[in-house]
C-alpha cells in the first residue's frame, strides 16, 4: 500500500490521503492519481504516474508548475521505476519525484538517493507497428462512423488480408478497439474517440520517421509539411530557417535524394526531408501530416517551446 510504503520511509508523522484534480487538461488526469501528503506541517500534491505512463522531462517540468498552480502546493512525480539516466534528468530539472524502494528527491523537505536501479521494467510498453499505427489513425479519424468493416479499412490503407488482421489484433491487445462479426462482415469499433482515444493510445504509438535527410530545396509532389514547419502553421512557434518535408519510404525517390551539408556549401537553400515508415499522403490535411503522427514525429525534441505548443495544438484541435 502507497501509504505504509510512505510511512516507512518518513516515519509515522506522515499522512496521505486520496485528492481530486478539476479543471485540468485530459492527458494530465488520464491514467494518473492524486494525494495530498503531509510531512510534519509540510504538504504537498504527490502525482501517481501509473503502470508504463510514458515521460519526458521536458513535458514534466511544464505539468509540474500547471500543477502547482491548480493546486497551490509542491509537486511531487511518483514513478514505478527509474533507471540513471531518467533519475539525473529529472534532478537536472529539479523535478522532485518518489521512485520505491528507495529513490527519493524532495529538495523542499530533504533528499534521499541510492545507486540502485531497475534495468529493464517488468512489462514493456508494447509498441504498434507501422501497419497497426495506419490502422489505428484511420479509425481515430474516421469521424461520425458508428463502425469500421475490416475489408474496407485494409482496402483503403492498402494493406493485405494478414496485415490488417494483425494490426486489429494488437489494437484488441492494447484494448483500444472491439470487434463483432456481422453475417460475413467484421466491424471494428474504437473504445472512445478523439482525444480521449489519443491519450489512451499515446503510450503505444511510434514515431513515424525512419531517417532524416538535408538536401537541396527542391519541390515536387508526394511531399507534406512536417515537423517544427507543420507546427509553426497552428501555434505561436516561430517558423524554422529550414522547411521539414515527409514522404513515404515506399516511393521510388525516398532515397534517391543526394543529401548535402549547408555548412560547408555557400549560397545553397536546403530542406529536411523525413523518411517516414508509413504513408504521409493517407491522413494528410491540406498537405500537412496528421496531428497524432506530427506529435509522434517530435516526441524526442526536447525543445520545452515546442512541447508546450504541441499539447496546445492538440488539445484545440477540432477530433
Amino acid at each position: 500500500m502507497l501509504e505504509n510504503k510512505l510511512k516507512n520511509v518518513f516515519g509515522v508523522d506522515f499522512r496521505i490521503e486520496i485528492m481530486q484534480i478539476k479543471g485540468m487538461p485530459l492527458y494530465m488526469v488520464s491514467g494518473r492519481k492524486f494525494y495530498r501528503a503531509t510531512m510534519g506541517d509540510i504538504p504537498f500534491l504527490l502525482v501517481e504516474l501509473l503502470g508504463q505512463d510514458r515521460f519526458g522531462a521536458v513535458a514534466l517540468k511544464k505539468q509540474l508548475v500547471q500543477y502547482s498552480e491548480k493546486t497551490g502546493l509542491n509537486v511531487v512525480f511518483g514513478f514505478d521505476g527509474l533507471t540513471r539516466v531518467q533519475r539525473d534528468a529529472l534532478i537536472a530539472r529539479e523535478i522532485p519525484f518518489i521512485s520505491f524502494p528507495d529513490q527519493i528527491y524532495l529538495p523542499f523537505l530533504g533528499v534521499m538517493l541510492s545507486n540502485r536501479f531497475r534495468e529493464k521494467s517488468v512489462l514493456p510498453v508494447e509498441r504498434m507497428t507501422p501497419a497497426t499505427q495506419c490502422l489505428f489513425l484511420y479509425l481515430l479519424y474516421r469521424r461520425n462512423e458508428e463502425y469500421i468493416i475490416k475489408k474496407q479499412a485494409a482496402d483503403d490503407l492498402g494493406l493485405t488480408r494478414t496485415s490488417i488482421t494483425r494490426a486489429s489484433e494488437q489494437l484488441k491487445q492494447m484494448k483500444l478497439i472491439i470487434e463483432e462479426n456481422y453475417g460475413k462482415e467484421i466491424r471494428m469499433n474504437t473504445v472512445s474517440q478523439g482525444f480521449e482515444l489519443y491519450l489512451k493510445a499515446r503510450n503505444h504509438l511510434i514515431s513515424p520517421v525512419q531517417k532524416v535527410l538535408q538536401v537541396e530545396y527542391l519541390e515536387q509532389k508526394g511531399f507534406y509539411l512536417a515537423g517544427e514547419s507543420s507546427l509553426s502553421r497552428h501555434s505561436m512557434l516561430a517558423k524554422p530557417a529550414e522547411d521539414t518535408f515527409a514522404i513515404f519510404k515506399g516511393q521510388k525517390t525516398a532515397f534517391q535524394f543526394r543529401e548535402v551539408d549547408a555548412r560547408w556549401q555557400d549560397n545553397i537553400k536546403t530542406c529536411r526531408i523525413e523518411i517516414w515508415k508509413y504513408d504521409p499522403a493517407l491522413f494528410s490535411i491540406g498537405g500537412e501530416v496528421d496531428p497524432v503522427s506530427l506529435a509522434m514525429s517530435l516526441s524526442d525534441n526536447e525543445d520545452e517551446r515546442v512541447q508546450g505548443e504541441l499539447q496546445a495544438y492538440l488539445e484545440k484541435y477540432k477530433w
